[in-house]
């Protein structure tokens, strides 16, 4: 069997009985920490522009844009909240990285609310996206150019996995809905740092739910996109391309808990939380006051995608140096510190221009956080597994600090108790459509 058709068949055949506990409890753990982001990003600077371009665009009231009063086609929905839960670059990160959430949940969750569809179902899809997505990146990891963005060359593929679970697709139109997706591949890495950058995962939510609708109207695509000689692999990865991790043990191990999940503390790229935490640490431990801080050394490898003077404060995500900054200057790193006005404030301009990074840091991949101060002192902290990564997980006590601060920037408390109540119990959740009535009102503040 081919290896397309291998994970149709593995799609179609999948269900909510046959996932293993463990597996169903890290997918609600991960859905939940989606739509928490999904609801912050809807009242972001950018949401208000794809808000309102969605909103003009018009089309079918059929799926709810969160956080906007207003419904439009899934394909549509989808995009818009998936552009939502990824501009805040806060959702959890899979292994290798490829923003496995906000390219699967936002089509899941539009298909599921318009043909009301049960929470198991929305689960099964999620967990099934996210095993697609991740296989298609680890098995082409070592050939992925740097120019292209992951989630944009394997995201549509995992979003048209959900769509075609959420909409109960055979095993042939699942086959169609791959084929159609792999045509729908692209994003560029230079666009890191800008608004666009969540528009990948944004696209891949939006074509996977389109690829769902359109297999299951019967319409057509290669049986052998994934591995044609002219197809998927061969086009973005010269063919080299391990169908060995693509198809092996289907089944048998999940990506959800083997390699598992970094949940983010904080909002910033999963390569900026080691110097975050290292940061704060260095200040809280020591007791620094801002204004005593003559010199301060980040060594890490790598120096990161933005330099010492991020161009905003959505490209201070990507920066070492003001991450490092904010923590220092803050003792908190939150939604608010990648504003324009927290960037370009005299205090953090002041903070910039005293901090370096050396990129050849400890091989273990650990962060190191030196501070020289005005007295003469030299203080260090090390940060090697930050609070919420894999190997240091968040209590669920921490998860729901996170998540609570992400609904209630644009949901009353009594939405936000309704939906907690219903994420936290989504498999027995009825009707999907019950939560996106919630998640779809007009944010807190928004006229």
């Amino acid at each position: 069997m081919s290896a397309t058709r291998t994970l149709a068949h593995f799609i179609a055949d999948t269900d909510f009985d046959g996932l293993p506990s463990p597996v169903v409890d890290a997918a609600k753990i991960a859905i939940l920490d989606g739509v928490a982001n999904v609801a912050a990003g809807s009242v972001q600077e950018l949401a208000d522009i794809i808000g309102r371009y969605v909103r003009d665009a018009g089309g079918s009231p059929q799926a709810s844009v969160v956080g906007w009063g207003y419904k439009t086609n899934p394909p549509s929905a989808a995009f818009a909240n998936g552009v939502f839960g990824h501009c805040l670059d806060y959702e959890i990160q899979g292994f290798p990285p490829t923003h496995g959430t906000s390219s699967c949940l936002p089509a899941a969750l539009a298909l599921a609310e318009q043909h009301h569809v049960p929470g198991s179902q929305v689960v099964t899809a999620y967990v099934l996206g996210w095993e697609i997505q991740g296989r298609l990146r680890q098995a082409s990891a070592p050939a992925t150019r740097p120019g292209y963005h992951p989630p944009g060359l394997v995201g549509p593929l995992g979003g048209a996995a959900a769509a075609a679970k959420t909409l109960a697709l055979d095993a042939e139109q699942t086959l169609m809905a791959l084929g159609i997706a792999a045509s729908r591949t692209g994003g560029l890495t230079a666009n890191t740092g800008t608004m666009v950058k969540s528009t990948h995962p944004g696209n891949a939510a939006r074509m996977g739910a389109e690829a769902g609708i359109l297999a299951g109207m019967g319409y057509t695509a290669s049986d052998e996109a994934l591995e044609s000689p002219v197809g998927y692999a061969a086009a973005l990865f010269g063919g080299e391309f391990d169908w060995d991790v693509a198809t092996g043990g289907l089944g048998a191990s999940w990506r959800l808990i083997d390699p598992g999940f970094d949940i983010k503390r904080f909002p910033a790229q999963v390569y900026m939380q080691n110097a975050i935490e290292a940061a704060l640490n260095l200040r809280e431990q020591n007791g620094i006051d801002p204004n005593d801080i003559e010199q301060v050394t980040i060594r890490r490898q790598g120096r990161g995608h933005s330099g010492p003077a991020p161009r905003s404060g959505l490209d201070g995500k990507f920066s070492v140096e003001y991450c490092a900054a904010a923590a220092l200057l803050d003792g908190h790193v939150g939604i608010d510190t990648f504003t324009d006005a927290r960037r370009f404030s005299p205090d953090m301009d002041a903070m910039l221009a005293r901090i370096s990074v050396e990129p050849e840091g400890p091989a273990s991949g650990a962060t190191l956080a030196t501070a020289v101060l005005k007295d003469g002192r030299t203080v260090s902290t090390e940060c090697s597994a930050f609070s919420g990564s894999a190997s240091n997980p968040m209590t669920r006590d921490q998860r729901l600090t996170k998540v609570g601060d992400c609904f209630t920037r644009a949901l009353s408390d009594a939405d936000t108790e309704r939906v907690l109540e219903m994420l936290e119990n989504l498999e027995s959740l009825d009707d999907t459509a019950d939560l996106m009535a919630v998640l779809g009102n007009a944010a807190v503040g928004r006229a």
